[in-house]
């Protein structure tokens, strides 16, 4: 079927087809913006298989505007689309995601680094716990459903998608019959029990180690013999299919292929905490990845009021730095429209070599040149590190490129800092 319009969203261009539908590129005229359209054309003649396309498609319309995560496929629109002559057409309108699926990674001659499985496994971590959140359960996680994106460092930016078959906590079908992907299925989803969070953490788990070997931790010549292997087989470690895989990294992924839920993690924090500490233990160089920086971010003070979306977002337009003790961030005497944002060690400020405060893990400095919005300001103090200190660097036209809502937040955290330290000046005063 040829379309040059579905609904408001002129079609550029046929971007893939299945035995139901097809993905389009086409454009918001409103939001001036490319957009990734899902179209379901036609129907199975099998009704039952009729209706599970219908519950996929209203699940997934369903979500429309709820799932917003800098690691989901964000699905901005949903409709029907009427057409002479013939059944309505059902579209879902989504974000454009320029990569590949992670299958691309998967292939034993195109593996990456080991530490770059468990970074993007600590994203699709980020995103499931978020789906979590508001009763999601996708239930179809492989590689096929998570895309990679451009992104300007070495680490790989991936997208949850396909979501047409989450099971929703409020829905009145909890079970659908044909859901997932079997060579990534829990025992408890091949099984057909209830399910939660903890099969999409065996299914993640299936995704990392086929990363990490080229293989699928369970296989089988039929179908039957593949879901008995997830019942009953123990999968080898990684490192033995691929030597050089840390024992540390063995350990994270067959504990989340645990064959009980109570085996596995008993949260997606619990999971994503052991995988951001994998890569802090394994790092050789002083570069953090994307996994690493909002890990540390999230046990800050500074962050406690932001979302995991805004805090993702500071994340990125911020730089990391590693200061070793004595170095200065800040001086006294010259123009400077950075501010930073301590992630760990201690900084002081000294003015004239006299020491006027110590700044914890979790604090800010040089926050007055975002309040006076005057690059030019002089630094009327100086700033060093007392031990080795990693900062978040920052500067005013940092903030104006964010969004409102996490410009807003950064708002409030300055307003607190600056208010806790008027009182501790006020407190000064009175004792002396």
């Amino acid at each position: 079927m040829q379309f040059t319009h579905v609904g408001k969203y002129e079609v550029k261009k046929l971007l893939g087809k299945g035995a139901t539908g097809s993905v389009f590129l086409a454009v918001d005229p409103f939001a001036q913006r490319e957009v990734a359209i899902k179209v379901l054309e036609k129907l199975s003649n099998d009704p039952e298989e009729a209706r599970r396309q219908l519950r996929f498609f209203q699940n997934e319309a369903a979500l429309a505007g709820k799932l917003r995560h800098p690691h989901i496929v964000s699905i901005y629109d949903a409709g029907l689309e009427d057409v002479s002559g013939g059944d309505p057409v059902r579209y879902l309108v989504m974000e454009v995601v320029d990569g590949p699926a992670l299958t691309k990674y998967c292939e034993p001659d195109g593996l990456l680094d080991p530490m770059q499985a468990v970074e993007i496994g600590y994203k699709c971590c980020k995103a499931l716990e978020f789906a979590n959140t508001l009763g999601v359960v996708h239930r179809d996680i492989k590689p096929a459903n998570i895309l990679t994106k451009a992104s300007g460092s070495n680490d790989i930016d991936i997208k949850v998608s396909d979501f047409g078959a989450a099971q929703l906590a409020r829905s009145d079908v909890t079970q659908v019959s044909g859901v997932g992907s079997p060579a990534y299925m829990s025992p408890e989803q091949v099984r057909g029990e209830e399910i939660d969070f903890r099969s999409d953490m065996f299914s993640l788990g299936g995704v990392i180690y086929h990363l990490l070997t080229g293989s699928r931790p369970f296989d089988g010549a039929t179908t039957y013999q593949l879901i008995d292997n997830i019942i009953t087989v123990e999968p080898k470690p990684p490192s033995a299919l691929r030597p050089g895989v840390p024992a540390v990294i063995d350990q994270l992924v067959l504990h989340a292929l645990g064959k009980t839920r109570d085996e596995r993690y008993s949260s997606w924090d619990e999971f994503a905490e052991h995988l951001a500490k994998v890569l802090g233990q394994q790092r050789s160089s002083q570069d953090l990845s994307d996994a690493e920086k909002f890990s540390a971010s999230r046990r800050l003070a500074f962050f406690k009021r932001f979302t995991d979306v805004e805090l993702w977002e500071a994340v990125r337009a911020s730089r990391w730095e590693l200061h070793p003790a004595g170095a200065a961030l800040i001086k006294e005497g010259t123009p400077d429209a950075h501010f930073f944002i301590l992630a760990s060690g201690m900084l002081k400020v000294t003015q004239r070599g006299k020491l006027l405060n110590a700044v914890s893990a979790g604090e800010c400095v040089g926050e007055m040149a975002y309040a006076r919005r005057d690059t030019s300001q002089i630094r009327s103090a100086t700033v060093t590190a007392m031990e080795p200190s990693w900062a978040m660097r920052m500067k005013v036209d940092d903030i104006d490129a964010l969004s409102e809502s996490c410009r807003a937040r950064f708002n409030e955290a300055f307003l607190a800092i600056m208010a806790q330290r008027l009182t501790m000046l006020g407190g000064r005063l009175v004792s002396m």
